[in-house]
């Protein structure tokens, strides 16, 4: 069945990629200049010298990475204990997926490992040793962790276009907007703060949301989640959670029941 919502938004995502692919390699000088606004003088980047500033990235960085092993952990522990909660299994595997094909697959082990740009605090440009590498150019400035792309904003993205798509049909009109105003500004902060520190050009940031944006809307299609994120409700949610406590304080009070081994070296 066609889904015209779906249709559009895999236009809007196709067209956007599409114009950050062709604008950024037909002028690669973009990214320097982007870049060149966050600059010091003497080199390196203003932002890289405010605690704060650092303090804030290390934070949302974090964050993100708590509520993405969070959602990973939930769904393992549904399926090794049997468990299908109210709010649908199908929904946990979905947020998973995303999680992990996007910012954990495509973007961290493979384009971060193999690509080889150098981070723009490591460019001669900005004080750095090695030369500038255009956007989608292999090189070999970078040995692991590099520049292309952004791992942070890969997640932040990731989670974001998650978590609307999950959250959308039980959310009213003022709801979708302050939804999508919220998600959008996390993406904004997230992005920003990876150019405004040095660690990523312009180019790296708006690809990682490309891609996953394109892992998301693809795990949708693939997942048939269209009738199956009707049960992802604030209600369901609550109800899994104390499930989900019971549960385990069930199983660990069986555990402190259970005879110790006779090989257990302290009394018993």
């Amino acid at each position: 069945m066609t889904d015209p919502l779906f249709t559009r938004l895999h236009i809007a995502a196709l067209t956007a990629s599409l114009c950050v692919v062709v604008v950024f390699s037909a002028f690669p000088g973009l990214d320097l200049a982007v870049s060149q606004v966050f600059a010091a003088p003497g080199g390196g980047f203003r932002a890289a010298a405010v605690p704060a500033i650092g303090l804030l990235n290390a934070v949302i960085r974090r964050m993100l990475e708590l509520l993405a092993f969070a959602a990973v952990l939930l769904t393992l522990l549904a399926v090794v204990l049997r468990w299908r909660p109210a709010s649908g299994l199908a929904n946990w595997a979905f947020l998973s997926l995303v999680l992990v094909a996007g910012p954990g697959l495509i973007v961290n082990l493979l384009l971060k490992e193999y690509s080889g740009r150098a981070r723009p605090a490591n460019v001669l440009e900005f004080g750095g040793p090695h030369p500038f590498t255009p956007m989608l150019r292999v090189a070999e400035n970078c040995s692991g962790n590099c520049s292309f792309s952004s791992g942070e904003t890969a997640l932040s993205s990731a989670l974001v276009f998650a978590l609307l798509v999950l959250f959308w049909p039980q959310m009213g009109r003022l709801g979708r907007g302050v939804a999508l105003a919220i998600g959008l500004g996390l993406i904004g902060l997230t992005l920003g703060l990876r150019v405004a520190l040095g660690r990523h050009f312009a180019s790296d940031v708006l690809f990682s949301v490309a891609v996953s944006a394109f892992v998301c809307l693809g795990l949708y299609r693939l997942t048939g989640l269209a009738t199956a994120r009707a049960r992802f409700t604030p209600a369901a949610l609550r109800a899994d959670g104390l499930t989900l406590v019971q549960m385990l304080s069930e199983r660990a009070a069986a555990l402190l029941r259970r005879p110790l081994p006779t090989w257990w070296p302290l009394p018993r």
